[in-house]
């Protein structure tokens, strides 16, 4: 008898902590990304936007206010929040026309990584994804179990050819 109910004990605890951790996706890219799949304009994608209102965001909720243009020679420019904070608090949003300088890292995983002057407190970086044959960067919006995601889509380009971070400052 004692074993059985030792049984049902264990079998309940178990049940409960699977049942409270809704295990996060993995969303990482199995591949390695070339820096010459980066290069272009990318913006927020609507899951990115309806993330950041889930986890409290209240302003710069439209797609075009999140962009990053990549060029081949590192340079960038962004318009983005740099990090998600928690509920409550305000978010830091920044917009760089200079001092962007965008290289590919490897940490656990392969990453988009930021130079940024002035630096944020906390600089942004990116992870890739696949998703219906298509590019994603993204990172966290909240805990990895919220399945919520500040994540950028490429834009295709508009004249047949990628403006640069050079051109998109000039108009």
């Amino acid at each position: 008898m004692l074993s059985i109910l030792a049984r049902l004990v264990t079998l309940f605890y178990v049940v409960s902590l699977l049942g409270a951790c809704r295990f996060s996706e993995s969303r990482y890219l199995s591949r390695e990304v070339k820096p010459e799949e980066l290069v272009g304009r990318w913006r927020a994608t609507e899951y990115a936007i309806k993330s950041m209102r889930d986890v409290g965001v209240r302003n710069h909720l439209d797609v075009q206010d999140h962009t990053l243009v990549l060029d081949a020679d590192g340079s960038c420019s962004i318009k983005a929040i740099m990090n998600m904070p928690p509920l409550g608090e305000p978010v830091d949003y920044r917009a760089y026309d200079t001092g962007c300088r965008w290289r590919l890292d490897t940490d656990t995983h392969q990453r988009l990584e930021f130079d940024l002057t002035p630096p944020p407190a906390i600089g942004p970086y990116y992870y890739f994804a696949e998703e219906d044959g298509r590019l994603l960067l993204w990172q966290y919006a909240t805990d990895p179990d919220a399945w919520r995601y500040m994540e950028f889509v490429k834009e295709p380009p508009k004249t047949g050819m990628q403006r640069t971070a050079q051109e998109e400052r000039r108009g």
